[in-house]
């Protein structure tokens, strides 16, 4: 136990940690971390398995000091926003064997790419805020969620045009998902955007290579189905209206939604009109249908 002469310190693990005994929570715990693309924060981890706040915290320390689990060192965590974790490789040999394969098979994240933590815990918010909202909706379902890391593994590239220029690009969305109505099984790309600046190769760069990939043999060959949707999460108005511009300068039509993070919870998500296409002047709600 943590006492006042010898405390468990926060940010390195301790000659003699405290004793524990790893639990189901703890399993699913370091499953969620492997499938949230090797990371998540505390508030993410509070918000999938735990009420409490406190006991959350001893968990994670208990994890931490045991080696289960990996987490920022004084000057990393300084530079994020709040404390995350990533599997350390006791966590990653467990994730294996429930997976049932050895850890010389199993591919996990061995440390957070720093340049992107923000965006990549961004990417989980989405994620949970559609888990949830899909639980609380009895005819929609959740069917698949395919991360980015498969994407960044394993790239489709597209050919496509621009100015009458032959171009190339490796396509990588945030993550693509399936929503099934019972009636309809739609598909949607995510890129997440945290950027403030306006983009002004956002047609060049995202618009016309996500269009062509829609339409393109790869992406049948790994989805089935050549239909599709990508929602653009992005920072503000202006930016959005910036991409808006450009997402009609591509004749888009309705394969690009876009909103801002400040319209985006979990009430609204799904059925709410907070999502604005390029051939409408009036926002939508995700599961509209033309």
């Amino acid at each position: 136990m943590e006492t006042e002469k010898h405390p468990i310190p926060r940010y390195r693990r301790a000659d003699t940690p405290p004793p524990m005994r790893v639990t189901e929570r703890d399993w699913c715990i370091l499953e969620a971390i492997h499938a949230f693309d090797g990371l998540l924060s505390f508030s993410q981890i509070q918000r999938l398995f735990f009420t409490c706040k406190s006991q959350c915290e001893r968990r994670m320390m208990l994890l931490y000091q045991h080696k289960y689990v990996n987490r920022p060192t004084f000057d990393e965590r300084r530079r994020i926003s709040e404390m995350i974790y990533w599997l350390d490789k006791r966590g990653a040999e467990i994730v294996a064997s429930l997976e049932g394969t050895s850890i010389q098979n199993f591919s996990w994240r061995k440390e957070p790419r720093w340049f992107q933590v923000e965006h990549d815990l961004a990417v989980n918010h989405f994620r949970m805020d559609l888990m949830e909202a899909c639980r609380a909706a009895p005819d929609i379902n959740l069917e698949t969620w395919v991360p980015e890391s498969e994407f960044w593994a394993y790239p489709d590239r597209v050919t496509y045009t621009y100015f009458d220029r032959e171009m190339k690009r490796n396509i990588r969305p945030d993550g693509f998902f399936i929503l099934n109505t019972g009636n309809h099984r739609i598909r949607y790309l995510l890129e997440i955007d945290r950027s403030t600046e306006d983009n002004p190769r956002f047609l060049r760069e995202k618009v016309l290579p996500g269009l062509a990939y829609i339409r393109d043999k790869a992406y049948e060959t790994r989805f089935g189905h050549r239909s599709g949707r990508w929602l653009v999460v992005t920072t503000g108005e202006r930016r959005l209206r910036n991409m808006l511009q450009q997402a009609r300068k591509g004749d888009a039509k309705g394969l690009f939604y876009f909103t801002t993070y400040d319209r985006l919870n979990v009430n609204s998500i799904l059925q709410s009109p907070i999502w604005q296409r390029a051939d409408r002047s009036d926002p939508v709600p995700l599961l509209f249908l033309d």
